[in-house]
């Protein structure tokens, strides 16, 4: 009886002139990737989304400038949701107004004083100069970052 012996054998790859560190380098075609979306853009818009859902029930809020708010317009809007059976939650109107009020041209406008506003554009109120004081040293933060 004969034995048989097995063998491997590699298959010889074939020649090229180019080493294997830089065939290895060599970029594939790769599928296009999305252009990725710049942060602050996205948070803007989202910010004005949530002004924009509140405009559309008190007109204060589409005003092309900003107007100090009066103080206590996140319950007076609240009430007059539940008194006028509004459909928009309460959540979009704390959103909306964070949204108005974390803006710097709500700050300058503060800054300036004068009158407050309520929700429907009518003086409601004063800016009091220690209120004008703060917004000053927000604004002042503001821009250092």
């Amino acid at each position: 009886m004969s034995t048989q012996t097995l063998t491997l054998k590699r298959e010889k790859s074939p020649v090229t002139n180019t080493p294997k560190s830089i065939q290895a380098k060599t970029p594939q075609e790769a599928p296009q990737q999305p252009k990725k979306k710049n942060k602050a853009d996205v948070h803007a818009k989202k910010k004005q989304h949530r002004i924009d859902r509140i405009a559309q029930h008190w007109t204060l809020f589409s005003e092309p400038e900003a107007k100090p708010l009066m103080i206590g317009i996140k319950e007076a809007m609240i009430t007059e949701v539940k008194d006028k059976g509004l459909d928009i939650p309460e959540s979009h109107i704390k959103q909306g107004l964070h949204s108005y009020i974390s803006r710097k041209a709500y700050l300058k406008a503060l800054t300036l004083g004068g009158n407050r506003f309520d929700m429907h554009g009518q003086p409601n109120g004063e800016v009091t100069p220690e209120q004008q004081s703060i917004a000053e040293q927000e604004l002042i933060e503001w821009l250092k970052k």
